[in-house]
């Protein structure tokens, strides 16, 4: 099957990865525009501010545990002399993110920025988290497209002949579209009016429980070995346990503390 890693728009290549991020991203913000034009401005502009926020920390938290993936290699390689900025550049900067990082980073940027303006996270959260499994599930298309986070081969796979980071010619199973239809599906589960009325909390903690068991379950078919292992599991296999550990803390309801009479 021919794979598209790179487009030639206007005589300068641009990876197909980046193509479909900006796709979601700006299929994000649509959503979100349509989602609060009800409101006032005042609101709108806050929330838009908070996913931009939430934009920056997904690209700084997903480059930052990548980086951790690949520090063994990294250190040796600052070390060698004939490594220069370039290829530092080149190698570590240009490419490579991992979703659990931009998941982790996207929340703490909403957060900061909710908290700068003072405005409740959980009820501004009903109306951010769906953008989440959005943003995401196009990501995971530019995965397929380049043919990077490829699975095991299997019989029931495609095969890529152009990537240049999967092997081509071998029927490689397409987790990629397999997690882009299950973030797909927790999208619009997350939009049901039925969801957001239990609120922000109850929102994220069903979010993190389902893309931790889906992740968790996911990585026993990912055939890349370019993203940190720990013992007999993966770095992500690890951060979804800790994720579904958050999850339950957010889904279990708190007790309320009964004052003594008298």
């Amino acid at each position: 099957m021919l794979m598209l890693p790179y487009l030639t728009i206007f005589s300068r290549r641009i990876p197909t990865y980046g193509i479909a991020a900006a796709v979601g991203i700006l299929l994000g913000y649509w959503y979100l525009h349509r989602r609060t034009r009800a409101l006032p401005l005042r609101d709108q502009a806050e929330l838009e501010l908070a996913y931009l926020f939430g934009m920056v920390g997904t690209f700084v938290g997903a480059k930052l545990l990548s980086l951790v993936t690949q520090l063994p290699q990294l250190l040796q390689d600052l070390r060698a002399p004939e490594f220069t900025a370039a290829m530092l550049i080149e190698k570590y900067i240009s490419g490579g993110f991992v979703f659990y990082g931009g998941l982790y980073g996207a929340l703490l940027g909403t957060f900061i920025y909710l908290k700068i303006v003072r405005r409740n996270v959980w009820d501004a959260l009903r109306v951010l988290l769906p953008l989440v499994p959005l943003v995401h599930g196009f990501g995971r298309v530019g995965c397929f497209l380049t043919g990077c986070c490829y699975g095991v081969p299997s019989r029931f796979g495609i095969a890529f002949s152009h990537s240049p980071i999967a092997p081509n010619g071998v029927r490689l199973l397409p987790v990629q579209l397999i997690e882009a239809a299950c973030e797909g599906v927790l999208f619009f589960a997350l939009t049901r009016p039925g969801a957001q009325r239990r609120g922000g909390r109850w929102m994220l903690g069903v979010y993190l429980a389902s893309y931790g068991v889906l992740r968790f379950i996911l990585e026993f078919f990912r055939g890349d070995d370019y993203r940190g292992f720990l013992g007999a599991l993966s770095l992500s296999q690890v951060i979804s346990i800790a994720t579904l550990l958050l999850a339950a803390a957010l889904l279990i309801p708190k007790r309320t503390q009964k004052s003594c009479p008298g």
